[in-house]
């Protein structure tokens, strides 16, 4: 055989070589994918913390100056698309107020659940399997 011959044997991909980088980026694909998705409910998950902050700041600022809180005011005007902000149970004139942040949508499979908030700073969260601290501090 001569050389010219030799090389052109050479040239391309075998279907085996192929397969082969098919399979380890199905490998790698399959790793990601959950990873990520994980990263994306934690990364909403502080939109809502960001809200429970928000509403009782407000609700402090309404004691502050009328002497008493008022869940009817105090919710975001901009609706959420991942989670639902509500006062339980609603109350005009009450001396405490608990803000709870329900998820919705692709959301609901946060292992956390709803996010809670008492007057007090109190932080917890709806799943009796999952950690207050980590799931308010993002993890």
């Amino acid at each position: 055989m001569t050389p010219a011959r030799i090389m052109s044997f050479t040239k391309g991909v075998t279907l085996i070589e192929l397969l082969i980088v098919v399979a380890v980026m199905g490998i790698l694909v399959s790793t990601a994918v959950p990873s990520y998705k994980g990263y994306m409910l934690r990364v909403h998950r502080t939109e809502a913390i960001r809200l429970l902050l928000q509403a009782s700041m407000c609700q402090q600022r309404v004691r502050a100056s009328e002497g008493h809180y008022d869940t009817n005011r105090c919710l975001p005007t901009i609706e959420s698309q991942r989670y639902q902000l509500s006062y339980d149970p609603p109350d005009t004139q009450g001396a405490s107020f608990l803000v709870m942040a329900t998820p919705k949508g692709v959301q609901r499979s946060d292992t956390c659940g709803s996010l809670t908030m008492d007057q007090n700073g109190n932080r917890g969260i709806s799943e009796a399997d999952s950690v207050v601290v980590k799931c308010w501090n993002g993890r």
